[in-house]
């Protein structure tokens, strides 16, 4: 068992003592990415992840997925810290309801994943009227969104900055004018199933818009969710250059994908693609993973989203938006290595350590040993909980977590799974 660790970034690597058990592999002190004894030589050591965009579908929405199966899901994805949404039921734009969902998941976990709580920007999530955001962050709320939809509202959305900035969290913005009833991006799947397109101007169009809000508002931080076109990137390129204090993430399937990946209607891992927003060209990809390599994008996060099966079967003109991530962000990032799109360093800092900081996160991060090389079909048997819309069903990756060590105590993946 681990005795004593921390992940010391500055230093470039970690510090470990051994401890009882131990049997020499924590009696070492490695620099990232060394060569280690008692394991396989070309094994990997990294921080545990951080994940700003996860849907536990707690409180009130359990057929979709259990608080324990969406733990069971970060443990398994090599993720210590999660944030998660307040699309439940009730939204959380109540400070006593969201007082008594952080005492629940309290009570609940007492393992290895520490949950963090954001709030509804806007009150019933409609876009229009602002929550009681310096109450609901007294509460326990550390950031505050609006996620599945974006504020519609102008005055509200600066009224909500406002709120933010006095508060002291980030306001986590889901891009997306409203007004429009797409559901997929234009492209051979969008006309062979006759769906709604849906506009790629959406997002980029919200993001101007606020970044001349936020520019009237000293002391914000605006932070935009899942960026999916490069459109989008160029305006967080311009807001960044004019100094405001602007951030972006991207997701995994954004970074894996395109609308071009999309299974037949008639695959039943079809409507798993079906996400909000969704995917778009090959070109936008590409750029999504340019601007991770860059900096211009400063993290990943997955929007965790379980569903029940059978609402996912129900086909692409009913299904819910989401996919599931948790489980599949670390081997999608060791794939982009391997492409040459990321360093081990870049990979570090965006699975882990920038988002550690965005937020604030309090718990120091554990250890994880990869096998770089190995490579695996997701299958769902590799899926904790009782969800399985995951879009990476099929999927060949590369890079898979053997190891955990944390709090004293060293997980492995049993083999098999």
């Amino acid at each position: 068992m681990i005795a004593a660790w921390a992940w010391l970034p500055e230093l470039g690597g970690i510090r470990m003592e051994r401890g009882d058990g131990a049997r020499g592999l924590m009696d070492l002190a490695i620099r990232t990415g060394a060569e280690m004894e008692d394991v396989p030589a070309h094994w990997r050591a990294l921080p545990t992840g951080v994940d700003l965009q996860v849907h536990l579908r707690f409180p009130g929405q359990a057929s979709k997925e259990t608080l324990e199966g969406g733990l069971a899901s970060a443990l398994a994805g090599g993720v210590d810290t999660v944030l998660t949404m307040p699309n439940t039921n009730p939204f959380l734009d109540d400070p006593a309801v969201l007082a008594a969902a952080i005492r629940d998941v309290r009570g609940r976990n007492p393992g290895p994943v520490d949950v963090l709580f954001s709030a509804s920007g806007t009150r019933g999530m409609t876009g229009e009227a602002a929550s009681p955001i310096a109450d609901l962050v007294r509460a326990g709320a550390v950031a505050v969104t609006d996620d599945g939809w974006g504020v519609r509202s102008p005055e509200a959305m600066k009224e909500v900055l406002r709120a933010c900035a006095s508060a002291g969290v980030p306001f986590l913005q889901h891009a997306e004018m409203p007004g429009h009833r797409g559901v997929a991006a234009a492209g051979d799947f969008q006309r062979a199933s006759g769906l709604p397109e849906y506009p790629r101007g959406v997002e980029s169009q919200m993001v101007r818009r606020d970044v001349e809000l936020l520019r009237g508002v000293p002391g914000a931080r605006y932070h935009v969710l899942h960026v999916t076109t490069k459109d989008t990137l160029e305006e967080v390129r311009r807001a960044k250059e004019m100094g405001l204090p602007v951030t972006c993430e991207v997701t995994p399937h954004h970074l894996f994908f395109s609308h071009r990946d999309i299974p037949p209607e008639s695959d039943p891992r079809s409507a798993s693609f079906k996400m909000n927003p969704p995917l778009f060209d090959p070109a936008d990809r590409d750029a999504l993973r340019a601007a991770l390599a860059s900096g211009l994008v400063d993290f990943v996060s997955t929007d965790h989203a379980p569903h029940e099966a059978e609402n996912k079967r129900s086909g692409w003109r009913t299904a819910p938006f989401g996919t599931r991530g948790l489980e599949t962000m670390l081997p999608v990032l060791t794939a982009l290595v391997h492409e040459g799109v990321l360093s081990w360093g870049r990979l570090e800092e965006v699975f882990s350590l920038a988002a550690r900081k965005f937020i604030g996160a309090s718990r120091v991060p554990g250890l994880l040993f990869v096998d770089p090389e190995a490579r695996w079909t997701v299958e769902e048997r590799h899926l904790p909980g009782i969800s399985r819309n995951s879009c990476f069903l099929g999927a060949r990756l590369t890079g898979r977590l053997e190891w955990r060590g944390e709090a004293g105590r060293l997980y492995r993946r049993i083999p098999g799974t």
